[in-house]
């Protein structure tokens, strides 16, 4: 395979000379640059794209991090990745997807190699050292998601609080009186994982507006935990008529238990939850959400990124956005008696 020297030894120039040609960043003559092109087409020579950008300084590369669940990327996940993706090509970067590694110290050392030119976090804690540790080391990186303090940092996140508590105002206004809210795993919301701790928020606000019972559950992103949770919250509260859930991965498990409870979905039992519309069409009864925008949270993790490093005197954007409610097949007023 011809390198750049045979290019410069059959043109008879310097190997900066040809380097100054490919890269355009020197004037040189149209006789010199004929020549070097004519000896590219004669040796068939291809510039190693990824070496020039990083003697630039620059990979064209971006990393989003994701951590070590055991459950692996969830559905919704994989959406933010895909979206991410197709956004960053349009601005002509690649994504790496990396694992975040075991600890803060490693992945500093991973952001200093040079192998990308900025990082998006996804699955954000409240007080993230991660987050805390990376902005001292003045590398650029954006987040899907937030902390508690922001300063500095761009990120896209969700408004979870209102989401929630919405859905249960739109359930209190069908009239039901007894609603469950099922969060995340003990694990995230112990580790103040942003979700968690926002969606919370709203389901304290909800049941504080309308005086409504704690009937509250946590358990694993997996069926099996989300049935035997929700089995046991329809035993201990027999008048319980509808719930509401940011645990997406755990819907067929809670639909499986409200139909082995003898329960018909939405006759005798409604269901909202935080979710994405690709999920919600695929489920049956189809399921009533405030929609989770994963496409536009996506692509905006990346626009901010990449708008950071294209113009780093400026701060860099923060956005929150807004769900919506579809009301589909889940949801309707409490069964009469």
């Amino acid at each position: 395979m011809p390198t750049m020297q045979d290019v410069a030894n059959k043109a008879g120039v310097t190997l900066s000379t040809v380097s100054h040609a490919l890269s355009g960043k020197r004037p040189i003559s149209e006789e010199t640059r004929a020549r070097i092109q004519q000896a590219i087409d004669e040796l068939g020579y291809h510039p190693n794209e990824l070496a020039r950008r990083l003697a630039n300084k620059e990979s064209k590369i971006l990393g989003l991090f994701f951590p070590k669940y055991k459950t692996g990327l969830s559905e919704m996940q994989f959406e933010f990745v895909s979206a991410a993706i197709d956004a960053a090509e349009k601005e002509g970067y690649a994504i790496l997807l990396w694992r975040s590694p075991k600890d803060v110290e490693a992945l500093v050392n991973l952001t200093q190699q040079g192998l990308v030119d900025g990082v998006i976090f996804m699955e954000v804690r409240i007080n993230d050292p991660w987050m805390i540790r990376l902005r001292e080391s003045g590398f650029p990186f954006a987040m899907i998601g937030r902390t508690e303090d922001n300063t500095d940092i761009g990120f896209v996140d969700l408004d979870h609080t209102t989401a929630i508590e919405e859905a249960f105002d739109y359930l209190v206004g069908m009239g039901h009186k007894k609603i469950a809210y099922i969060n995340y795993s003990p694990k995230l919301v112990n580790s103040g994982y942003g979700p968690a701790v926002f969606c919370s928020e709203g389901y304290q606000k909800a049941i504080r507006k309308y005086d409504l019972p704690i009937i509250y559950g946590e358990c694993e992103p997996t069926t099996k935990d989300a049935y035997h949770l929700l089995q046991k919250l329809l035993s201990d509260h027999s008048d319980l008529t509808a719930l509401v859930t940011p645990n997406e991965a755990g819907l067929p498990g809670l639909y499986q238990a409200i139909r082995d409870d003898g329960r018909d979905i939405p006759a005798d039992f409604s269901v909202v939850s935080l979710a994405s519309p690709l999920r919600a069409e695929r489920l049956l009864p189809t399921l009533t959400t405030m929609d989770f925008p994963t496409d536009e949270m996506g692509k905006v993790g990346v626009e901010i990124l990449i708008k950071f490093l294209r113009q780093k005197n400026m701060a860099p954007a923060q956005k929150i956005l807004k769900s919506k409610l579809s009301i589909r097949q889940s949801s309707g007023p409490p069964p009469v008696k």
